[in-house]
């Protein structure tokens, strides 16, 4: 959403734009935006159109409180913590520059919203699911694994997907989905790690689950924090600790289960050449895109931006150490984004956050829980810490991208 304000719809009644204004906040909250840049962008848009407001925003929660002090009216609107789906987010863009600049009117741009959210997905569900699997592939590439670890992780990971489509159709299952599917990730991966010689239990089991890892949530939440919305930062960064939780105690129990049946050994995997990493960067961008719903026609740029934040991250890790090194992947993916944004007059949200998923602590932190659970506290400790320190670095690094080069929108 374009920062800068348009004047001309003063017009519009006052009705029609709160209704406008409710039914934008709901559709950016279900589609993924954080706080901060939620808030931003209904500000602006109420700017243009003359409306006095006042906004909070949660995970599950936003609150509007329109007019003056002395005669204020109040929305609360109890939400989900939503999904993600670039592809509908720049829709809503467009329109709400549309509206908010009176090229579209109110009840135009609502019907348009209530047709975006109804609309179906860009990519269908068995796409999703496909995907699911082959990130997993990619990301076993990344873990050092060798050909059976990528080919086991893929089928891990296809499960697990498969599993979610199944238990997304009830409310009840879809509240266990992690912890169910973290034991059938670590069970299959236990029992591959014992029919078949050579394969890592661990990183199959890790990489089957990159999916389910909060680390993305856990990076938001972060960022949230730095930009001073506190109780949603809060609210989102305890989400994130528990998912961790619910995936370490579903791999404990997956675990258990395949020693007492199979009896897997401990292998050491065995890197593939290094040349392969780009080509599972290539297929993890690919699958990012479908993961977050982007449009195809992002496919490029969010491999460009991926492929920024990659060796950004490297040579920040040649410099500051792995842990910091996320402050230089950020940075040059923040500058990407921006630029993007800038040119092309889209959200940057839509390049942003497939491609900064591959930069996110997610699996750090399921590590550092599991070694807690396991009893060793010092390596649990020193993992966690690792990973609050990798989120604090990559939320330092858009920060200051956003300093440097400003994207001129709020989306």
């Amino acid at each position: 959403m374009a920062s800068d304000p348009v004047a001309g719809a003063a017009a519009v009644s006052e009705e029609a734009a709160i209704g406008f204004v409710l039914t934008l906040g709901r559709a950016l909250h279900r589609f993924g935006t954080p706080a901060d840049r939620l808030e931003e962008a209904l500000n602006v848009v109420c700017r243009r159109l003359g409306l006095a407001v006042e906004l909070f925003s949660s995970p599950t929660t936003l609150i509007a409180s329109f007019g003056r002090p002395t005669e204020l009216r109040t929305r609360m609107m109890r939400m989900g913590p939503g999904d993600l789906n670039m592809a509908k987010l720049t829709q809503v863009d467009a329109v709400a520059d549309a509206a908010s600049t009176g090229l579209m009117s109110m009840g135009e741009a609502t019907a348009r919203l209530d047709a975006i959210v109804a609309a179906p997905a860009t990519w269908s569900r068995p796409v999703a699911t496909f995907a699911d699997g082959l990130t997993a592939a990619a990301v076993a590439v990344f873990f050092h694994g060798g050909w059976r670890d990528v080919l086991v992780s893929g089928l891990v990971g296809l499960a697990v997907g498969i599993l979610g489509q199944l238990m997304a159709r009830s409310k009840s299952r879809s509240r266990v989905f992690e912890l169910v599917g973290a034991a059938v990730a670590a069970f299959a991966s236990g029992a591959a790690a014992a029919l078949w010689p050579g394969v890592s239990a661990s990183v199959c089991t890790v990489a089957g689950i990159i999916v389910l890892l909060p680390g993305l949530t856990l990076t938001v939440a972060m960022t949230e924090l730095a930009t001073r919305n506190l109780i949603s930062g809060t609210a989102r960064l305890m989400s994130a600790v528990i998912v961790l939780f619910e995936l370490v105690v579903g791999v404990a129990v997956g675990e258990r289960c395949a020693q007492r049946l199979f009896e897997p050994p401990h292998v050491l995997p065995v890197p593939m050449p290094s040349w392969t990493e780009w080509v599972a960067l290539v297929a993890a961008a690919f699958a990012m895109t479908i993961v977050v719903q982007a449009e195809r026609r992002a496919l490029a740029w969010i491999l460009a931006a991926s492929v920024v934040g990659v060796v950004g991250a490297r040579l920040g890790a040649q410099l500051l150490g792995p842990e910091l090194g996320a402050l230089g992947g950020a940075f040059a993916l923040g500058l990407a984004v921006n630029l993007y944004a800038r040119i092309l007059d889209r959200p940057a949200q839509v390049v942003l956050v497939p491609a900064m998923i591959l930069l996110v602590p997610g699996s750090v932190g399921f590590r550092g829980m599991s070694s807690l659970l396991d009893r060793d506290t010092l390596t649990g400790v020193e993992t966690t810490f690792a990973m609050f320190v990798v989120a604090i670095a990559i939320v330092a690094g858009l920060l200051v991208a956003n300093a440097t080069v400003s994207p001129r929108r709020h989306l």
